[in-house]
């Protein structure tokens, strides 16, 4: 078969097509373009959209339509000579795509003996699963499992060639069979009926022990009945007892109450002349603040005493200062004063100077010696005046900026230690006088608090007998409200005792009664328990006695008992019989794997040889398809777990097309989708692959979708390759 145009409305794609050629189709694209969404297509447009997969990861879900329209598709066929077109349309939104037709291409007349619904079933020969584990090979999907469909066909091709039995189907036939006769201890016929038969010979041991039993309930009915009234006899003596200590305790109450009341009455009168609870707590808390304060006094007068030594100490420091005692005004006027002296004057240096000329023209004129001579001995004069004047400008300049120097680094130190000073003694004498108000203040408490407290305690002279007069009057005060408390009881428990005489004339305390032998605690719990064991005497007897009755015929049990021993024969003959069967459908199933292992195994190692550049020679695997490889020359399995990623996936691909070539029918030239299938080869594993799909498109039609580039550059231009790319849908041929 052949696909020659597929048309979808399928998710992302929206009415678009792709036109195949025979052979090897390369479809480019990037991803997120639509290339998976192709491949689930033409899965579904074959075998249908399943709709039985719920969530939003079953197909219906998944791909429906982004633009909202209904799911729908078209696929152009050529299966030898003859051409169809498969058509599915949605009309019920439960079953998208479910409507289907096939028809003869350019006619409206369906094919006859082929189900729309199930074309690819027939166009392929292969059911779903056998096409999703060996044509179609999906992103991430070259890895395998077994699968009964697939398991049809391997036995088909190896055995009787038909495809109605199935080694995993049949044993697990069987395996119902067996689980349902014993799947465990507890379940299963076999389970239940030795559990039946337990129960049968059970209840014969039970109406035995039954027998035995009513017979000891009578004993231990006789028993209990003779203890009971032993001890209703004694609880008589007790109740005698109770009431004369009921009434013993109430004449003592009575006592005790008295004696409360006339210590309350005491109390009372010293308590007359006491304050009340108020004005108590208030003049403790005067007495309280008081105590603060006066502590708070003399931390200030300390406080007063200590910055006054500070002043003291303050002030001497800035007496023994050389500028001690002016003030800030008096200093700035001395600083004032210095001032610098007069400048020399300017005259001599010019006249000098001209002298010093007139001296140098008279010898160039020729005039007589002397006149050179005198002008230059007065100007030279004139010069030294004016060097020795301004010598000692600059001197006497010197002096009077050192003074100032001087006298302003004593003012720097001098002001800051007098307002030092100053700070300390005003601080001081603050201190001293907060500390004085405070001695008033707490003198004038202290009077009013001597004046309310000499009322109710004549003595209290100073703070501390205050405080010794307001404790004694709180205890005062505290003795009178437990002696109303205790009185209070006493009444209460007096009335309470009252309330709970028994009726009728009581025992008189002074007449000692007989006491029982046992205690009344002993009494109490064992008269109780005695009339629940006779209870539970009679109860037990009238329950024996009941279930003796009720009891089945000894005879029926046992007849019960012997045709289900017998039936639990036949069930395990049948339990072994269905073992052995099993046994040895395995047998055959192993026979069968090992028949066709060493081919698909052989297929494999020719196809993985050639995809590896013939680095690996042989192939193993077992009947859960699980693969090891041999590198040529080393005659150690390597695991298909410890190959790297790129060997693993050439691995799994090998036994793909290997399955293709032995499974799927050769009449059908069922086509081949690669899906993104060499993410993980290298440019060589690549180059071999596509040699190998290059060969094997000459007997079947393949589609390669991919990714990248390297398989669009490798191919083209080579004869039989049809490369396509998809850009978000759309279609351009190369």
């Amino acid at each position: 078969m052949q696909i020659e145009q597929m048309s979808a409305t399928f998710g992302r794609l929206n009415g678009s097509q792709l036109d195949l050629q025979p052979e090897l189709n390369v479809i480019c694209a990037p991803n997120e373009s639509g290339k998976s969404t192709w491949c689930r297509f033409l899965q579904n447009m074959l075998y249908g959209v399943p709709t039985k997969e719920r969530g939003l990861l079953a197909d219906k879900n998944r791909y429906a339509p982004w633009s909202g329209s209904p799911m729908q598709g078209r696929l152009l066929l050529r299966n030898g000579d003859a051409r169809y077109t498969l058509l599915r349309e949605t009309r019920r939104t439960s079953a998208p795509m479910g409507d289907a037709h096939l028809t003869y291409t350019g006619t409206a007349d369906p094919v006859p003996g082929i189900p729309a619904a199930e074309a690819g079933q027939y166009l392929l020969g292969i059911p779903r699963e056998v096409f999703l584990r060996s044509a179609f090979i999906g992103q991430n999907a070259l890895a395998m499992d077994q699968d009964a469909e697939l398991e049809r066909r391997i036995a088909a091709l190896i055995s009787t060639g038909e495809e109605d039995a199935s080694y995993s189907e049949s044993y697990e036939r069987l395996k119902k069979q067996l689980n349902a006769r014993r799947a465990n201890r507890s379940t299963g016929q076999i389970p239940a009926l030795e559990q039946e038969i337990a129960q049968l010979e059970d209840a014969l041991a039970r109406q035995e022990s039954l027998r035995e039993q009513f017979n000891a309930a009578q004993l231990r009915l006789q028993d209990t009945q003779t203890r009971l009234e032993e001890l209703e006899q004694q609880a008589a003596q007790w109740q005698q007892l109770e009431r004369q200590a009921a009434r013993r305790q109430y004449e003592e109450a009575q006592a005790a109450l008295s004696t409360a009341q006339q210590q309350y009455r005491q109390l009372e009168q010293r308590c007359d002349v006491l304050p009340d609870e108020e004005t108590l707590s208030q003049l403790e808390g005067q007495a309280t603040a008081l105590t603060q304060s006066i502590a708070a006094r003399r931390q200030a007068t300390e406080q007063a005493a200590q910055l006054r030594r500070q002043a003291d100490e303050a002030m001497a420091r800035c007496t023994a200062h050389p500028l001690s005692p002016a003030d800030g005004p008096q200093l700035q006027s001395r600083l004032s004063a210095l001032t610098d002296p007069p400048a020399p004057s300017k005259l001599p240096l010019p006249v000098g100077l001209l002298l010093l000329v007139g001296a140098v023209a008279c010898v160039l004129l020729h005039l007589p010696v002397y006149a050179p001579i005198l002008c230059g001995a007065v100007g030279a004069a004139a010069l030294l005046y004016d060097i020795v004047s301004r010598h000692r400008h600059a001197k006497a300049k010197q002096q009077a900026d050192d003074q100032r120097s001087t006298l302003q680094r004593q003012i720097a130190e001098y002001l800051p230690l007098l307002t030092e000073a100053q700070e300390a003694t005003r601080s001081a004498d603050a201190a001293a006088a907060a500390a004085e108000a405070m001695a008033h203040n707490d003198q004038a408490q202290l009077l009013a608090l001597l004046a309310r407290v000499r009322a109710f305690h004549s003595t209290a002279v100073d703070l501390p007998a205050v405080q010794v007069a307001l404790s004694a009057a709180r205890r005062s005060r505290a003795a009178l409200r437990s002696a109303q408390t205790a009185q209070e009881q006493a009444q209460m428990y007096c009335r309470l005792l009252e309330e709970r005489l028994p009726q009728g004339e009581l025992p008189d305390p002074a007449i000692p009664l007989p006491r029982p032998s046992r205690s009344v605690e002993a009494m109490r719990s064992a008269i109780p328990e005695a009339q629940a064991q006779l209870a539970a005497a009679r109860t037990r007897l009238d329950t024996i006695s009941g279930q003796l009755q009720a009891a089945r015929d000894p005879s029926e049990l046992t007849a019960q008992l012997a045709e289900k021993r017998r039936k639990l024969e036949s069930l395990q003959s049948e339990y072994e019989a269905i073992q052995l069967a099993m046994d040895a459908l395995s047998a055959a199933n192993q026979t069968l794997q090992n028949r066709f292992s060493p081919a698909l195994g052989a297929r494999t190692a020719e196809i993985f040889s050639a995809l590896t550049g013939g680095r690996y020679d042989k192939v193993l695997l077992d009947r859960t398809l699980a693969l090891s490889a041999e590198p040529s020359g080393d005659p150690t399995p390597r695991s298909i777990q410890v190959l790297s990623q790129g060997a693993a996936d050439q691995l799994y691909l090998a036994v793909r097309l290997a399955i293709c070539q032995l499974v799927l029918p050769p009449e059908k030239h069922v086509p081949l989708i690669l899906d993104d299938v060499f993410a993980s080869f290298d440019d060589q594993r690549l180059a071999a692959a596509l040699e190998w799909l290059l060969q094997e498109s000459q007997n079947r039609q393949i589609l390669l979708f991919t990714c990248h580039d390297r398989e669009r550059t490798y191919l083209a231009g080579r004869p039989g390759v049809h490369i396509l790319t998809l850009n978000g849908g759309a279609v351009c041929s190369r």
